[in-house]
């Protein structure tokens, strides 16, 4: 266990025994008061003096174990302190039933059952020694309190054998069962948060550096499986590629490593302006990228969120561009595609396939020629609003691999 998490585990005890003194503080003021009003004037004098110096030892006490753990003064010898002083109060809680009612009606009353509360208590705090260590004080301070103050008369145990140094050992045996059953709950249930933060920290490990190599709207549907798989299905997408204009001339220049620091610079850009605008990038291709926008959620205007990621990306990669005399591109397309795992079943990767992935990765290759940063088929064109961007007609263009002209248009800041 690492040092932070030995802190953590001792700043969540030192908080359940500050938050239990609190709580037996308020339950001690309150049982005074009640006690005061309603039965001050039906108990001995002696009796009543001998409640409020209980009280005037158990408030300080637990009032100052609360004190030293506030101050940060916590050990773990501070819980067993505290511990033995919650059974005490049953215990003299048990002796006044007996010094107002009689030893039978101590031993029969709410008090002595009052001991089982404390070893339970103790295994929601997930401290296995503390249950058992309550458990045994419970039945050593009940036996010791019946032997040698409570002594029940022989013609008391004769009228209702219950009363009997029998019977109160067989209690004293459940109150220590109790501190046993107590401790292995506490076990069992320490054990599996243990196994279950692991399992959780795993598990967030195995997303995040999954997820730096495939979108996180994959892991999700990878999740969301019963194989592990994502099937394949037909969607409508913006598809966009886009790359760095001019790379393969500045990259022979330049040594690996830098080229290498150029491309991790530049995707960051638009892994963060994509991502941010509510799409995915699918896989980076040298020095471009394919993205997609509109798959795997719910945004109404898919080509308006492209287009934003593309200028985005444009004009956030110019102080680190420009320098070097290079500049980004992209094209888009809006259409059908089928998206899903390609590959072997033990080694895959997820993309999208289709006639309107092809043209957008064609379109691309178009910037060049006609000056543009930013190309756009009639289809996509028809998706977004052209009020919200500058957009020009670029008129029909001849598209390697296609037999007729396409309109293309272009976006601009």
């Amino acid at each position: 266990m690492s040092q932070l998490q030995v802190e953590s585990s001792q700043h969540r005890e030192a908080n359940a025994e500050k938050i239990t003194c609190l709580v037996w503080l308020a339950v001690i003021g309150l049982t005074y008061v009640w006690f005061f009003i309603g039965f001050r004037e039906t108990v001995t004098a002696n009796l009543f003096t001998n409640i409020t110096i209980l009280v005037a030892v158990m408030v300080p006490a637990f009032s100052f174990i609360a004190w030293l753990i506030q101050r940060g003064y916590y050990s773990p010898s501070i819980k067993y302190v505290n511990t033995f002083l919650q059974v005490t109060l049953v215990s003299a809680a048990i002796l006044f039933d007996s010094m107002s009612q009689g030893p039978a009606y101590a031993l029969s009353s709410m008090p002595p059952m009052a001991y089982a509360l404390v070893p339970m208590i103790t295994a929601f705090r997930l401290q296995p020694w503390l249950g058992l260590f309550a458990g045994t004080v419970a039945a050593v301070e009940f036996v010791l309190l019946y032997l040698l103050v409570l002594q029940p008369a022989p013609e008391l145990i004769a009228e209702n054998p219950s009363l009997g140094f029998q019977v109160t050992m067989m209690k004293a045996v459940v109150l220590f069962a109790l501190g046993v059953a107590s401790a292995l709950s506490a076990r069992s249930l320490r054990n599996y948060f243990q196994n279950y933060s692991k399992s959780q920290q795993t598990r967030m490990r195995l997303e995040r550096n999954f997820g730096r190599f495939v979108s996180s709207a994959i892991v999700d549907q990878i999740e969301r499986s019963d194989d592990g798989r994502v099937a394949a299905q037909q969607q409508q997408a913006a598809i966009v590629f886009g790359d760095i204009r001019g790379f393969t001339a500045y990259s022979s220049r330049i040594s690996s490593f830098e080229v290498t620091q150029l491309l991790n610079d530049f995707f960051a850009i638009v892994c963060r302006a994509v991502e941010e605008e509510g799409g995915m990038v699918n896989k980076f291709l040298g020095d471009g990228y394919l993205a997609f926008f509109g798959i795997y959620n719910d945004d109404p205007k898919p080509c308006e969120a492209a287009a934003r990621a593309v200028l985005r990306i444009e004009r956030e990669s110019r102080a680190l561009l420009e320098p070097h005399g290079l500049r980004a591109g992209a094209a888009a397309n809006w259409g059908w595609m089928v998206t899903g795992e390609v590959g072997s079943a033990e080694r895959c990767e997820f993309t999208g396939i289709g006639t309107a992935v092809n043209l957008a990765a064609r379109l691309e290759g178009l910037n060049e020629r006609l000056n543009t940063s930013f190309l756009v088929s009639q289809d996509f064109m028809g998706q977004i609003n052209p009020d919200h961007f500058q957009t020009s007609y670029k008129g029909e263009q001849a598209v390697r691999g296609l037999d007729d002209n396409i309109a293309i248009f272009a976006i601009s800041q």
